[in-house]
C-alpha cells in the first residue's frame, strides 16, 4: 500500500500533425462519443471510441477512475488509446453525469453496475480493464466477478491492498513502533457540502483505509491474464516512503506484474500520481503492452 496524505478535494514519440483529409479522418474517429445510458432505471455518462469498427473478438479497453474522478480525468489519454482500441471510460454512479446509486458503493457494487453498463450498451467481452489509484481496486473487483470477461489489466499509479495487514506488520515490529502501526490513518473530514453520490464514494474509501482493506483483501488475486503496472516513483515520494524497496514491497502491485504471463512493470520517476496526465504516452504504452498479449475470443 502507498502511504499518502489524502484529501478529498483533490479526486496524474513526437506527435506528427499530418494535414491531410485521411489524418483529419482518423482524428474525428478518436474523439470521444459522449452519451447518457439508462441502466436499471439510472443514467449513466459514458465516452466512447472505436466501438462501432470494433473487430469481432477483439478486447475494448476499458477505464476506471480514482476516487471522486469522473470520465474527464482520462481526456489527456483518451484519444491516444482510442488510436489502438475500442475504449470506453465512464462516471460512476453518483459521480459526474451519473445519477446517484440507491445503495453502498462498495468495490463490488460498483463492479456489478459496471458489468450492467456493458450489457446495456451491448459491448461484449473481453475487456482490457485500466485502473488507476483507488480504481485499481475497482478492476480487480471486476475481475473477481466476471473473470471470464477480462483479457488483461493495467495498474496506474494504484491502490493494491495486497500487502500484509497492519496487524501482520505490527508482529514483527518493535515495542515501540507497534502501537504506531496498528494506528489507522486519520483522514479528513468530508466537507458538508458534498453532494450526496461522491460523498458515498468517500465514505467507502474512507472505511476501506480506517479497517486495513476488507473488502479489497477478500478479492480473488488476479491470475493468468497480462498485467501492467506503473508506479509513479518521483525522487521525493520515493525518499518519504523509506526507499524504493519499501514502497515496492508496501504496493506489491510490481510482483503481481512480474509473475503474470507477459507482465510489465515500470518505476516511473518523472510522473506524479496522476501518471495519465503527466505522461500520457506511457499509459497507452502499458496498455498497448497488455492488449499485444491478451487473448482474443470470439464476441458473445
Amino acid at each position: 500500500m502507498i502511504r499518502a496524505a489524502v484529501s478529498w478535494r483533490c479526486p496524474a514519440l513526437v506527435v506528427a500533425i499530418l494535414l491531410t483529409v485521411g489524418a483529419a479522418l482518423d482524428a474525428q474517429s478518436t474523439s470521444p462519443s459522449t452519451q447518457t445510458v439508462n441502466v436499471e432505471g439510472r443514467a449513466m455518462r459514458v465516452w466512447t471510441a472505436g466501438l462501432d469498427h470494433r473487430q469481432s473478438g477483439r478486447p475494448v479497453v476499458v477505464l476506471e477512475a480514482g476516487a471522486g474522478e469522473g470520465l474527464e480525468t482520462w481526456k489527456p489519454v483518451f484519444g491516444e488509446i482510442a488510436q489502438i482500441a475500442p475504449v470506453l471510460a465512464y462516471d460512476r454512479r453518483g459521480l459526474g453525469g451519473s445519477d446517484p446509486d440507491s445503495v453502498k458503493p462498495t468495490l463490488r457494487r460498483v463492479a456489478q453496475s459496471l458489468h450492467a453498463l456493458l450489457k446495456q450498451l451491448k459491448v461484449a467481452p473481453p475487456y482490457v480493464l485500466v485502473g488507476h489509484s483507488w480504481g485499481g481496486l475497482l478492476i480487480r473487483a471486476y475481475f473477481d466477478q466476471h473473470i471470464e470477461d477480462v483479457a488483461g489489466l493495467v495498474f496506474v499509479d494504484a491502490m493494491s491492498a495486497l500487502g500484509p495487514t497492519r496487524a501482520e506488520m505490527a508482529g514483527t515490529a518493535g515495542p515501540e513502533e507497534r502501537q504506531k502501526i496498528l494506528e489507522p490513518p486519520a483522514l479528513p473530514q468530508i466537507p458538508a457540502d458534498t453532494p450526496a453520490g461522491l460523498r458515498a464514494e468517500y465514505e467507502v474509501v474512507g472505511s476501506e483505509m480506517v479497517n486495513d482493506y476488507p473488502e479489497a483483501r477478500s478479492l480473488r488475486i488476479p491470475r493468468g491474464v497480462p498485467i501492467a503496472v506503473v508506479l509513479a516513483a518521483p525522487p521525493g515520494r520515493v525518499k518519504s516512503s523509506g526507499g524504493a524497496s519499501s514502497m515496492l514491497g508496501e504496493n506489491r502491485l510490481a510482483e503481481l506484474a512480474l509473475t503474470s504471463p507477459k507482465g510489465l512493470f515500470v518505476a516511473a520517476g518523472h510522473v506524479g500520481h496522476l501518471v495519465h496526465r503527466d505522461d500520457p504516452q506511457l499509459v497507452r504504452t502499458l496498455i498497448e503492452h497488455v492488449l499485444k498479449h491478451a487473448e482474443t475470443r470470439p464476441a458473445k
